[in-house]
C-alpha cells in the first residue's frame, strides 16, 4: 500500500494523545510512542496492527487467533478458546487450513472433450491449484480485521457496522487471504471499506476444510463433531460479537457475507437447529450460495469417514485414533480422500447430522424451520453458475445415469428415485428437444440442484426483506462476481488491472457502483441508501425481490458491465426448484432421516414410506 513517511510521522504525533486510548494492561487499542502501529489488547493476547494504508487511512490487524489450534483432542471438536499468550503478536504467523484441489475443474464446458481444453484444465488442476493451496496447517483458526483509522483512534466514540466474510472453495480449499501476494484482490477488504467512505469494518476468518472440517456420518456424530467447519465460523462470529467494539465496531450490526461455499455456509447457519439457533449476525449477503446435497448419514457419509480412517491408518479405531495420528498422516489422507471424489462432485461438505444441521436447508425452508431474526438479506447468483463444474466427458445418457448412481446414495437408485431426474432432465437420446449435448444437461442439473435454487428458497422464506441479483458480466461464470466485490483502485496499476482495462473498459467505474450496493446494505440494511449516484454506469433503485406465482421471480437486479437493470430471473424457475424440494424430501424420507415433525411431503415415494420417515434420524 502507498505510504508517506511525512504523513505517518505527522499521524504518530497526533495519535499519541488520541482520546479513549486504554491504559496499559486494559483491553482495547493503544498507541505506543515507539511505534507508528497501534496494538489491540484482547483477553488472550496483544496484537500489533500489521499495516497501515495512509492514503485510505485503514489499519489491518492480521492473523488474530480466534480459537485454539484444533489439533490432538481438539480435532473434530468444537473450537476451544484461544490460549493466553504474553508475547506481542505481529500478525506474521497465521497459516491457512489444509487444502485439496477441486477435482475436474472445467474451464471450457463442452470443450473438455477437445485436446486443447484437456491440456488447459490439466495445467490448472495440476500446477495452478497446487501453487495456490500449498502450505496449509491444522493450526489455522485466525482472522483479519480492516479498520478505518478514525475508529482505531477513537473506538469509544465510534460504532461502525461490520462485515464478516467467509470464503468459497467447495469446502475443500480457500482461506481469508487466499491470493495475498498475487495480482488479485481476493479477499482484501480495503476496497469495500473505502467504498463505504470508511464507514464499515471488515473481518475475514478461516475455517477448517475437507476431512478436517466436514467429515460426517454416524461415527463422527457419536465420537466427534460433524460440520466442524461451520462451528469454526460460529466461533469467529462470536469473536466479532465479543471484541469488535474494542475497534469501534457495533456488535449488533454484523453482516455475514460469503461466496459459493461461504454463502452456502451462511444458508446452513440460518437453518441451524431447525432455525432456533441465533446465527450471530443481523444481516447476510450470499453470493452464489452453493453446496452439494448430502443425505445418507448411516451409509454414504459413514463410508467416507471409514475411507478417511483407512487412509489414516485408523481402520476400525474411530475418532480417537485420528486424534492421535500425526498431522502429516492426516494431511496426506485428506489429499487422498479428495482424489477419490467423482469428477464433477465433492466428497465432503456440510451434511445433516441430526442435531446442528437436521436436514437439507431446502427442506427446512419448505417446512418453515429457519431463523427469522435477520432483518435483511441479499442473495445473488451469476448468469452461468455451473459450466466450471461440468465434466465434459459425460457424453451419453448412460454416462449421465452412471454419474447419478455414483453421487447419490445407493438406495436412491434402488428405490427408483434417480429416475425422476432422468425424466425431468431428459437425455439427448429421448428426442425430447431439451438438450443438444449431454454437457448442457449436466450443467442444468448442477445449477438447479446445488446453486441457483438456493436463491429461490431464500427469497421464498424471507419475502419482503431480501434483494436478489444476477451477476451477468461476461463470462458470468461462478465466482467471477468476486472481482468487482473486492476490486480497488490500488489494483489498477498491476497486470490484471491493465488486462481488465483492455477487455472491460470502465470496469473500475462498474465495480464501484456494484460495491456501493453492498456497502450501503452493510451500513443500513438497504442497498439503495448509499448507492453510487451520478456514476457511469449509473446505479438504479433496487427493490426487494418479487417471488410471485409464476415461473420467474421479478425485481431482480442484473449487474452487467454496461450497467444495471431489473429483470425477471430465468436461472431458477419455480417448477425446477419445486422438483428439487420434492426430490430432497423423497431421498430424506426413503433413508429415514427426516426430523420428527418436519417431514416434507413428496410424490416420488409411496405413502407407506412416510411411517418410517424418521426411523434413522436419531443416531
Amino acid at each position: 500500500m502507498f505510504k508517506s513517511i511525512f504523513l505517518v510521522g505527522l499521524f504518530c504525533g497526533l495519535v499519541q494523545a488520541a482520546p479513549g486510548a486504554p491504559l496499559p494492561g486494559t483491553l482495547g487499542v493503544r498507541f505506543d510512542k515507539r511505534s507508528s502501529l497501534p496494538t489491540l489488547t484482547l483477553p488472550d493476547a496483544t496484537y500489533q496492527a500489521y499495516s497501515y494504508d495512509s492514503q485510505s487511512d485503514i489499519y489491518k490487524f492480521k492473523n488474530i487467533r480466534f480459537a485454539a489450534p484444533p489439533v490432538g483432542d481438539l480435532r473434530w471438536a468444537k473450537p476451544a478458546p484461544a490460549p493466553k499468550n504474553a508475547a506481542l503478536q505481529t500478525g506474521d504467523y497465521g497459516p491457512k487450513c489444509p487444502q485439496a484441489s477441486i477435482k475436474g475443474i472445467n474451464l471450457l464446458g463442452d470443450g473438455t472433450n477437445s485436446i486443447a481444453a484437456t491440456i488447459l484444465d490439466t495445467i490448472v488442476s495440476d500446477y495452478v491449484e497446487p501453487a495456490v493451496i500449498n502450505g496449509g496447517s491444522e493450526d489455522c483458526l485466525f482472522l483479519d480485521v480492516y479498520v478505518p483509522g478514525a475508529a482505531v483512534r477513537s473506538p469509544s466514540t465510534t460504532s461502525l457496522p461490520v462485515i464478516h466474510w467467509f470464503y468459497g472453495g467447495g469446502f475443500i480449499l480457500g482461506s481469508k487471504d487466499q491470493l495475498e501476494g498475487l495480482d488479485l484482490p481476493f479477499y482484501d477488504g480495503t476496497g469495500l471499506v473505502k467504498q463505504s467512505s470508511n464507514n464499515i469494518i471488515y473481518v475475514a476468518s478461516n475455517y477448517r476444510l475437507g476431512a478436517f472440517g466436514f467429515l460426517a456420518g454416524t461415527t463422527m456424530e457419536n465420537q466427534g463433531l460433524p460440520n466442524a467447519g461451520l462451528w469454526d465460523q460460529r466461533a469467529a462470529l462470536q469473536w466479532t460479537k465479543d471484541n469488535i467494539h474494542l475497534l469501534g465496531g457495533d456488535p449488533t450490526q454484523v453482516t455475514a457475507m460469503g461466496e459459493s461455499a461461504g454463502a452456502g455456509s451462511i444458508m446452513h447457519h440460518l437453518v441451524a437447529e431447525g432455525g432456533t439457533l441465533d446465527p450471530l449476525f443481523k444481516r447476510a449477503i450470499m453470493q452464489s450460495a452453493a453446496f452439494q446435497p448430502m443425505w445418507d448419514r448411516k451409509g454414504q457419509l459413514e463410508d467416507v469417514f471409514q475411507t478417511f480412517a483407512n487412509l489414516s491408518g485408523c481402520t476400525g479405531q474411530g475418532v480417537s485414533c485420528l486424534r492421535s495420528a500425526s498431522s502429516s498422516t492426516l494431511l496426506a489422507a485428506n489429499t487422498a480422500l479428495n482424489a477419490e471424489a467423482i469428477t464433477g462432485s465433492f466428497i465432503v461438505g456440510p451434511a445433516p447430522d441430526g442435531s446442528f444441521i437436521r436436514q437439507l436447508p431446502s427442506l427446512e425452508f419448505a417446512s418453515g424451520n429457519f431463523y427469522t431474526g435477520v432483518d435483511a438479506l441479499i442473495s445473488s447468483h451469476t448468469s452461468d453458475e455451473a459450466t466450471l463444474f461440468v465434466d465434459g466427458h459425460v457424453a451419453t445418457d448412460a454416462e449421465f445415469n452412471t454419474f447419478l448412481s455414483e453421487i447419490f446414495p445407493a438406495y436412491v437408485t434402488t428405490e427408483g428415485i434417480t429416475s425422476a431426474i432422468e425424466s425431468y432432465y431428459p437425455g439427448i437420446s429421448t428426442n425430447a428437444g431439451n438438450y443438444t449435448t449431454e454437457s448442457a444437461r449436466v450443467r442444468d442439473f448442477i445449477r438447479d440442484s446445488s446453486i441457483t435454487c438456493n436463491a429461490r428458497f431464500l427469497a421464498t422464506g424471507y419475502t419482503g426483506k431480501i434483494y436478489n441479483m444476477e451477476y451477468a458480466t461476461s463470462p458470468g461464470w461462478h465466482a467471477t462476481d468476486l472481482l468487482p466485490t473486492f476490486w480497488d483502485t490500488d489494483f489498477e496499476g498491476n497486470a490484471l488491472g491493465a488486462l481488465l482495462a483492455l477487455v472491460l473498459p470502465g470496469f473500475t467505474a462498474f465495480a464501484n457502483g456494484y460495491k456501493s450496493y453492498l456497502t450501503s446494505f452493510i451500513r443500513t440494511g438497504n442497498p439503495n441508501t448509499y448507492r453510487a449516484s451520478n456514476a457511469s454506469p449509473n446505479t438504479i433503485s433496487w427493490p426487494p425481490v418479487n417471488v410471485g406465482t409464476g415461473e420467474q421471480m421479478s425485481n431482480v437486479l442484473q449487474a452487467r458491465e454496461a450497467g444495471f437493470s431489473l429483470i425477471s430471473d430465468d436461472q431458477n424457475p419455480a417448477s425446477n426448484c419445486e422438483f428439487w424440494v420434492n426430490f430432497a424430501a423423497a431421498v430424506t424420507i426413503a433413508g429415514g432421516y427426516a426430523p420428527p415433525g418436519s417431514v416434507v411431503a413428496t410424490n416420488l415415494l409411496a405413502e407407506s414410506y412416510v411411517a418410517n420417515a424418521s426411523v434413522n434420524y436419531a443416531t
